[in-house]
């Protein structure tokens, strides 16, 4: 039934090198008339392919095209409709996400450039029972940066004679 479809219509959708294939043999599956149905339940199924591949997000141009003249498939419109606004509703999900990594760059990106500018104080990771306390700096007051590289052990920190970045 519909969950067999929405499951095979996913498989199509993630395995890339047999996917034309894949969605051949779909299309052909939901078009290609039984004597044992009939013309409404093959419409159905279609309108059911339709629908699953609106939710993975499969070219839906492609499928309309290939409905075969006289088919009738019951609530087409709305199910396309759906289908454009959930398509447009994650690109703009998609948006708001490069836009919001954009601004987290661009930010660290400064407090990079920042940080190499005025230089600051290196924590020393290797000081033994309090020696060397007022070189150590509260951990209210440490940057991003710096936590950061507590955590993954390279709390010392040099100045890089160079560094090299890339924006996409």
């Amino acid at each position: 039934g519909a969950k067999n479809l929405s499951m095979a219509v996913a498989f199509a959708e993630r395995d890339t090198t047999h996917s034309k294939d894949l969605w051949k043999m779909l299309v052909e599956h939901c078009t290609i008339s039984d004597p044992s149905s009939d013309a409404s339940e093959k419409g159905a199924l279609f309108g059911s392919l339709l629908e699953a591949a609106a939710h993975c997000g499969a070219d839906l141009a492609s499928l309309v095209s290939s409905i075969p003249e006289g088919m009738s498939i019951e609530g087409l419109r709305p199910k396309l409709i759906a289908a454009i606004a959930d398509y447009r509703h994650k690109v703009r999900i998609h948006e708001y996400t490069a836009d919001a990594l954009a601004e987290d760059k661009v930010s660290l990106l400064r407090e990079l450039c920042h940080l190499s500018r005025r230089g600051e104080r290196g924590i020393d990771m290797k000081m033994k029972d309090g020696a060397h306390k007022k070189d150590s700096l509260p951990s209210n007051k440490l940057s991003l940066l710096q936590r950061q590289r507590m955590k993954s052990g390279t709390a010392t920190m040099r100045h890089p004679s160079s560094f090299s970045l890339s924006i996409r």
